[in-house]
C-alpha cells in the first residue's frame, strides 16, 4: 500500500501544479495600456498576491511532478531525453518565476505607491520604475516560454521512446513543445501570443497527470 501511495505522489504533484497554474492564469487581470494603467489595474485587484502565489507554488509542484516522469523512465530508451527535459524545465520555471515574483513583489508595491500618492512626483517615480524594470521581466518570460517548449518536446520524445504510456502522450508532448517554441520565437515578449506559449505545455502536463493517475487507479 505504501509503495502504491508513493507512486501517486508525482502525478498528484503534476496535477496540482498544473491546476494551480491554470486557475491563476484564468483569474489574472488583463494588463493593458501604459504603465500607469497597469499599476491601477494591479492596485484594484484584491486577489493579485494570491494569484501570483498560486503560480509560484504551482511551478514547484509541476517541476516535482516532472522529476517523477524521469524516474519512471530510468533504464529505458527515453531516459536521456526525459532527463534533459527536466533540466531545461527547471531553467524554464526559474525564468518564469522572474516575471511572477517581480509582479508579486515590486509590481504590487509600486501599484499601491502609485495609487496612494495621487498626482505628484511619487506616483511619477512609481510609474518610471515599473516601466524601466518590467521589460527585463518580460524578457525572462519569453525565454521561459521557449525553454518550456523545448522541455515539453524532450519529455514527450522520452515518453514516446520509453513506451511506458500510450503513444498519444508522447506525440502530444512533442506537438505542444513545438507550438510553444514557435510562439516564443515569432512573437514579442509584450504580446498575448508570447504569453500563450505557456498554454500547450501546462495543458499537456495536466492531461498527462490525469492519464497517469487513471492508469494507477486501475486494478491489476
Amino acid at each position: 500500500m505504501l509503495a502504491a501511495y508513493r507512486s501517486m505522489i508525482y502525478p498528484l504533484c503534476l496535477l496540482t501544479g498544473g491546476l494551480l497554474t491554470i486557475v491563476a492564469a484564468l483569474l489574472h487581470p488583463d494588463l493593458t495600456g501604459d504603465g500607469a494603467d497597469q499599476l491601477s489595474t494591479i492596485a484594484r485587484s484584491d486577489a493579485w498576491r494570491a494569484i501570483h502565489w498560486a503560480f509560484l507554488f504551482g511551478f514547484v509542484l509541476s517541476l516535482t511532478g516532472l522529476a517523477g516522469l524521469v524516474g519512471r523512465q530510468a533504464g529505458r530508451a527515453g531516459e536521456a531525453a526525459a532527463r534533459g527535459g527536466v533540466v531545461v524545465g527547471a531553467f524554464a520555471y526559474g525564468a518564469w518565476m522572474v516575471v511572477v515574483t517581480f509582479m508579486l513583489g515590486a509590481g504590487w508595491t509600486l501599484a499601491h505607491s502609485y495609487v496612494a500618492a495621487g498626482a505628484g512626483m511619487t506616483s511619477t517615480h512609481a510609474v518610471f520604475v515599473y516601466d524601466m524594470v518590467r521589460p527585463f521581466a518580460l524578457a525572462a518570460q519569453r525565454i521561459a516560454g521557449f525553454a518550456l517548449g523545448i522541455s515539453t518536446y524532450m519529455l514527450g520524445w522520452g515518453a514516446l521512446r520509453s513506451r511506458l504510456d500510450r503513444p498519444w502522450v508522447g506525440w502530444a508532448g512533442m506537438a505542444s513543445g513545438i507550438v510553444a517554441i514557435a510562439l516564443a520565437v515569432f512573437f514579442g515578449e509584450a504580446t498575448k501570443a508570447d504569453q500563450a506559449a505557456f498554454v500547450p505545455p501546462v495543458l499537456w502536463q495536466f492531461v498527462t497527470a490525469v492519464a497517469l493517475l487513471a492508469e494507477r487507479s486501475r486494478p491489476v
